[in-house]
């Protein structure tokens, strides 16, 4: 169990001889901070260079540190709600995030930290990834719209960039503890100095908790008990979903140069369910990331050029542990005396490098050229299992133990490498005083299926100090996963020969200043997605195979508001609609329908006070699902947080707040949906230190 004072003490002593009061500046500038200042914020996301909000050539929005605090967050996905066409779904195996954003699926979701990306090769969405925990987090940049003309895979509805707090950015010492329901507990620190010339910082967060651990009635083994002689189902029972973690991160700073170093590591992860929606109460699986990444920034090589390079490294492993139990004891036969286990453990790594530059000797242009090169490697497959095919091809009967897979054609993937090559060229011209032009393109090279080009247009019109309007047009695509083209599990077969799945964006976006304390913004856009990957059972078989052979077209509306009351008060809320076509590959776990609101007060000097609305509605069932319509749900979150002038920051905050009976969309193996979490509390102390 994670020790508040064991962690906190030590960092006391540590930083004890610089201690000065410190009122929370940051946050009360935040909150007063006008309408027309917020669109002066400057993001990097939309086109890899410095852009006003106001100007940027896609629907972006910015996250900062003062805006998580305020809400009282703990974890990346609880602020990603408040965003516009953004729905977390939570999934039933482990209580995974699933971000999905403007009715699209998760897949189509590119999250980075730091420009590197979040997704695993095997899986693609990351098996085990449990979010990311806020107090890292200097601000997070979010496209909703197609980014692969810039970043390549992956960024087909939308682009989360999350950059953490780095050297020379961190703007006070801190230690802080927080401790709330299900027996949350999590310490944090951060640390900034100036030392020989070379800036320093250094993050470090360790978290634990037991889960919500909701009550499942009926799972997927107790429909197949019904069916037979058995009477294996764990049900009724609860889904565990305890974890914990562990975050470092490393920045130095010198001259041109900057290091990352960057550990995350989750431990004990209960899956409570199997992915197929039985209950598993025995897994306690482990992930690994390791990132190392070196840039180098020029703006003096030249008088028209910046030039930029960087050169990354990641390794990313996980293990199920003592192995998933996929079915419990008793299931299939009474032979059957250990339950069906499947143990897997399998480990990657990336290096990349690029080098761009950013010419500016036409009057009026920003003229970006580059070129990378990604090689990933599947380097570890292991599988142990006590059912299905054995090493030798044989069946493996029912009650034996454990067989290694490894190294067989039976295991879950073989070992396998990709290389990718790829230019980009993007060129910003401002046609005139109040019309600015944004045109790029992005042509990548795979080893493993070959090219694709992906263009985009962003057409920005400043029609008045009040008036905005923005067209814009992109091209983004989805390599299959390693698990689509090589990897045999017990619901698909692999097929090598896939294509990428692709999608097309048009989008019209207004923005409109009704008052001076009043911004409103209208985005309409369609989203049209080809060659999506399913897997396709033929004639007589007992499995399908993956095929590219879905289309899917998504019209939405979005709708925002901030309201500036006083300098010292701030509405805003947002309305998302979905309208998706009644093809196969409509995402029935996403709502048609939702909003936000959200309140801010600054008020005596020392306190804040939050109040979130989050509203999700219905969710329709599938054709062959007799199910009633997903009731909608609102979730109530609020947060008072109190700086008394000096060093120390207090902040309590209840989740879920009129215990609302929220339920997840699951497939009719759990009949009665995934309960989401109950009224929670969280209480948080925070230590601060001047540089």
């Amino acid at each position: 169990m994670f020790n508040k004072n064991n962690f906190l003490l030590p960092l006391l002593l540590l930083f004890g001889p610089q201690v000065h009061a410190l009122h929370d500046e940051k946050l009360d500038h935040f909150l007063s901070l006008s309408l027309e200042e917020l669109m002066e914020l400057e993001v990097t996301i939309s086109t890899d260079t410095k852009q006003t909000l106001a100007k940027a050539p896609s629907a972006v929005t910015v996250i900062t540190e003062e805006d998580i605090k305020a809400t009282g967050a703990t974890n990346l996905v609880d602020i990603l709600e408040s965003v516009p066409g953004i729905h977390i779904r939570a999934n039933q195996f482990g209580f995974r995030p699933l971000i999905q954003i403007r009715g699209a699926t998760a897949t189509q979701t590119l999250l980075m930290v730091n420009g590197v990306s979040m997704r695993d090769l095997l899986w693609g969405f990351g098996f085990f990834w449990k979010g990311m925990p806020i107090s890292s987090i200097d601000r997070i940049e979010i496209i909703r719209g197609p980014g692969s003309a810039l970043f390549g895979a992956d960024a087909s509805a939308g682009v989360i960039n999350v950059i953490t707090k780095a050297a020379g950015k961190v703007s006070h010492n801190e230690v802080g503890v927080r401790s709330g329901s299900f027996d949350t507990d999590n310490g944090w620190m951060q640390y900034g100095d100036t030392l020989n010339g070379f800036d320093i910082g250094l993050t470090m967060d360790f978290y634990n908790t037991d889960g919500h651990d909701p009550q499942i009635n009926t799972d997927a083994q107790s429909i197949s008990d019904s069916r037979s002689d058995t009477n294996a189902s764990l049900a009724p029972d609860k889904a565990q979903y305890g974890w914990k973690s562990e975050e470092i991160r490393f920045s130095a700073a010198y001259s041109n140069w900057r290091l990352n170093l960057d550990y995350a590591k989750h431990n004990e992860i209960e899956t409570g369910m199997t992915g197929l929606g039985v209950l598993d109460p025995i897994t306690k699986a482990d992930d690994k990331r390791i990132n190392a990444d070196l840039f180098y920034n020029d703006s003096q090589l030249h008088p028209h050029w910046i030039v930029d390079a960087e050169l990354r490294f990641q390794d990313y492993s996980y293990s199920s542990g003592d192995g998933f139990q996929e079915r419990p004891p008793g299931a299939l036969s009474e032979a059957n005396t250990s339950g069906i286990i499947n143990q897997m453990r399998s480990a990657e790594r990336r290096i990349s490098a690029e080098a761009s530059g950013l010419y500016r000797g036409f009057q009026g242009q920003s003229i970006r050229l580059g070129t990378g090169y990604i090689w990933q490697d599947l380097y570890r497959v292991e599988q142990y299992v006590n059912s299905g095919s054995g090493a030798d091809g044989n069946e493996i009967p029912l009650g034996s133990g454990l067989v290694d897979l490894s190294d067989t054609p039976y295991a879950f993937s073989p070992e396998k490498r990709r290389k990718i090559y790829y230019v980009f060229a993007q060129d910003i011209w401002q046609l005139a005083t109040d019309w600015e032009l944004t045109a790029g393109a992005r042509y990548d090279h795979y080893s493993d299926f070959g090219n694709t080009f992906n263009p985009r247009l962003g057409l920005v019109w400043q029609s008045s100090d009040r008036l905005t309007a923005k067209l814009f047009y992109g091209r983004a695509f989805r390599p299959p996963s390693f698990q689509e083209l090589y990897a045999s599990t017990s619901n698909a077969l692999p097929n090598p020969e896939l294509k990428p799945e692709r999608s097309e964006t048009w989008e019209l976006a207004f923005s409109y200043r009704l008052y001076s304390n009043l911004n409103l913004a209208l985005n309409l856009f369609r989203y049209q997605q080809t060659d999506l990957i399913d897997d396709v059972k033929e004639p007589g078989d007992t499995v399908g195979t993956f095929t590219n052979i879905g289309e899917h077209t998504i019209h939405g509306i979005e709708l925002e508001a901030k309201w500036q009351l006083t300098d010292n008060l701030r509405l805003s809320g947002n309305y998302t609609f979905r309208d998706q076509d009644d093809s196969a590959f409509r995402a029935f776990d996403q709502p048609e329908q939702d909003a936000y609101l959200r309140g801010d007060w600054f008020f005596l000097d020392h306190w804040n006070w939050n109040l979130q609305f989050n509203w999700i509605g219905e969710r329709e069932r599938r054709a062959n699902d007799s199910r009633s319509t997903l009731d909608d749900y609102l979730i109530v979150d609020t947060t008072f947080r109190y700086f008394p002038g000096k060093n120390w920051e207090f902040a309590t905050s209840i989740r879920n707040l009129f215990d609302e009976d929220a339920r997840e969309y699951t497939s009719p193996n759990i009949p009665e949906g995934l309960p989401l979490p109950e009224r929670n509390f969280y209480a948080e102390i925070r230590y601060r230190f001047n540089n």
